[in-house]
């Protein structure tokens, strides 16, 4: 009899266990990406996935030639994924058209999730002549013939304007100031960008992933891979 109710539960049971696990799964834009996306990120295309898969504002979306793409409300367009790092929390992201600096001069994280931890001044000028000093970093995706831009770290900035240039503006680009040298030397390349909630690094570091407790819950709690 013993055996017979264990079966029976083992039925019941069963394809509770198997829908849990599967209901939410891990996915790829392409079999090349080096991350998978899941908790909290989904891809917006899989509507068969309940919304409780992934957390508000988290959405993901794949391109026709499979790049990932993360869309930012206010910041005039999508950004490619790099990477995401889930223990720490955060996601790499890089301008599709390589010009980084023209994006970080609309970028705005309000209406996301997302935020970055520093922030370095810069400025921004265009001069009539390209070459116009070393401290000075073209930026050749937003230079033209007769135009040629360049920025330079604020701090560094302490001389008096070239005759040949003004300013076009000064921005805080989300950049520790120890990064600043490889960012100018790279300004076509990415941008990390972290997020606070939900804080799942605990459950990262402990190998276990994190979910909402149930599909009408907003809590996120502890979920075994």
């Amino acid at each position: 009899m013993d055996i017979l109710k264990f079966l029976f539960h083992l039925f019941i049971l069963f394809p509770v266990i198997y829908t849990s696990q599967d209901y939410c799964q891990y996915s790829r834009c392409s079999n090349k990406d080096t991350f998978f996306i899941r908790f909290p990120f989904q891809l917006e295309v899989e509507s068969d996935q309940h919304p409780y898969c992934g957390y508000p504002d988290f959405k993901l979306t794949c391109t026709n030639d499979n790049k990932t793409v993360l869309t930012l409300p206010y910041s005039g367009g999508v950004f490619y994924v790099r990477s995401i790092d889930y223990r720490r929390q955060q996601i790499q992201i890089y301008d599709p058209y390589h010009c980084l600096l023209n994006r970080l001069l609309s970028l705005n994280l309000s209406g996301s999730p997302f935020f970055t931890e520093y922030l370095t001044n810069y400025t921004l000028l265009s001069c009539s002549t390209r070459n116009i000093g070393s401290q000075f970093y073209p930026v050749d995706c937003l230079s033209h013939f007769t135009h040629f831009a360049s920025v330079i770290p604020s701090a560094s900035f302490t001389d008096s304007l070239p005759q040949s240039c003004y300013i076009i503006r000064n921005l805080s680009v989300p950049v520790p100031k120890f990064y600043h040298d490889f960012f100018l030397n790279s300004l076509s390349e990415d941008l990390e960008l972290t997020w606070s909630s939900p804080d799942c690094r605990y459950c990262e570091s402990q190998y276990v992933m994190c979910r909402f407790e149930s599909r009408n819950s907003d809590q996120v709690r502890l979920f075994l891979c």
